[in-house]
């Protein structure tokens, strides 16, 4: 009966040593998957960094090759689609907003013509422009950068 019993007693033994063994098991591998984790996100955000600046030397003109020029381009479409839209999303939101003439009289956005004075409408808030050389969009000429691309603007004196 002592022999039954003992055999019990190492079972059961063994059955806790492997449970405790296998609970510390556990706990090392979600330890070492949460540094790969960290690791991997870590690598992430320095790959983005990484993508950022290349993109960045390319629009610049400081990086050529021609392995990047397709995916440029296609960022580029991109940046022209988003500008595109952001402007049309301004146009919508100012149908209604209040502007004022030279002359100090009220009027619209969708105005031509100043009510009072008979000012042309697009004169006053017309302002010099350029074409960025690289997405081809039409920006102010005071513009250090290109207000869609991101591209810095030359001038060309």
């Amino acid at each position: 009966m002592k022999n039954i019993e003992s055999d019990r007693f190492s079972n059961m033994k063994e059955k806790i040593l492997k449970d405790k063994s296998g609970r510390e098991n556990y706990r090392e591998k979600v330890r070492i998957n949460n540094l790969i984790n960290e690791a991997e996100d870590k690598k992430t955000l320095l790959l983005i960094e990484m993508g950022t600046l290349s993109y960045q030397k390319i629009r610049d003109g400081y990086l050529r090759d021609d392995d990047f020029n397709e995916i440029s381009n296609e960022i580029i479409e991109l940046d022209k689609f988003i500008y595109k839209s952001n402007l049309e999303l301004e146009k919508l939101e100012s149908l209604n907003r209040i502007n004022k003439c030279e002359c100090g009289n009220t009027i619209k956005d969708q105005d031509k013509f100043c009510s009072v004075c008979g000012k042309n409408v697009e004169d006053i808030y017309e302002e010099e422009t350029i074409i960025c050389d690289l997405c081809e969009t039409e920006i102010d000429a005071d513009s250090n950068y290109c207000v869609c691309c991101g591209k810095k603007v030359e001038l060309n004196y």
